[in-house]
């Protein structure tokens, strides 16, 4: 027996008979996402610092273009202090002081992303905090210390810059609102073809009489239509109404 193939008209049929249950698993996706990205989702706020970090000055060009290859080297080295106790625990006890954060260095750690471009001696601490003000806070508290203490943990990192303190950024970088509800609009709109698709290779009726001659090879004996609620009660009235004249005649011939 051959297998079954599925045109391309088919396809569109499918999605044509289903196309209301498509549309309300779309609108269902869209309008869950966009509930869970207003009011479960806490917006999160980003804010960064630029710091250059550089050893001693050198008079001679050949010494300082050794200087700053070492120091592209060294730029994974200053990254991972950045993020160690000895930064976090002083900046997260200057915050607790001045009543701007009330968690750990751990908590610090957590809220610490550190970037640098390539080749660049230039390292990015970005804070992300539920708050802008304390995602300021924080870059600012860490590049603070890191500036006091870096030159002490390495001697060669004479020259720490603070090139750009963290600025107050009051838009939200999460959660992406556009893009949370595209997502829960496609999945929602994926689901209801899918649902369609499965409906209809499940369904065992016999849609057309084609089928049982051309696909089961079956004589067709008959064919029964339709008949809706209303055909069906006339007719039950009609009867009932027949039968009534007919015991009247009958009683009338008594």
């Amino acid at each position: 027996m051959e297998d079954d193939v599925i045109s391309l008209g088919q396809v569109f049929q499918t999605l044509r008979k289903h196309i209301i249950m498509i549309i309300f698993f779309a609108i269902a996706g869209l309008l869950v996402a966009a509930g869970v990205t207003y009011f479960v989702m806490t917006p999160m706020y980003d804010s960064s610092a630029l710091i250059l970090v550089n050893q001693k000055e050198n008079t001679s060009p050949a010494m300082q273009y050794n200087a700053v290859q070492t120091d592209l080297q060294m730029i994974n080295t200053y990254k991972d202090i950045i993020t160690e106790p000895v930064i976090l625990d002083q900046a997260a006890s200057d915050l607790r002081e001045a009543g701007q954060f009330n968690g750990t260095a751990g908590d610090l750690k957590a809220a610490l992303t550190i970037s640098n471009n390539t080749n660049s001696q230039v390292v990015n601490v970005t804070a992300r905090a539920k708050s802008p003000y304390v995602a300021q806070d924080i870059a600012n508290a860490v590049t603070r210390v890191f500036q006091k203490k870096v030159t002490k943990i390495m001697s060669n990192a004479k020259n720490v810059s603070i090139i750009s303190n963290a600025k107050l950024q009051t838009k939200a970088v999460s959660p992406r609102k556009t893009i949370n509800m595209a997502v829960g609009l496609l999945a929602g709109l994926v689901f209801g073809i899918l649902l369609a698709f499965i409906r209809e290779l499940t369904d065992k009726t016999v849609k057309s009489p084609e089928f049982i001659t051309e696909t089961l090879g079956l004589p067709m004996l008959g064919t029964i239509f339709n008949i809706d609620d209303h055909d069906m009660k006339f007719g039950q009235t009609h009867s009932a109404h027949s039968a009534n004249a007919r015991r009247t005649r009958t009683g009338g011939v008594r």
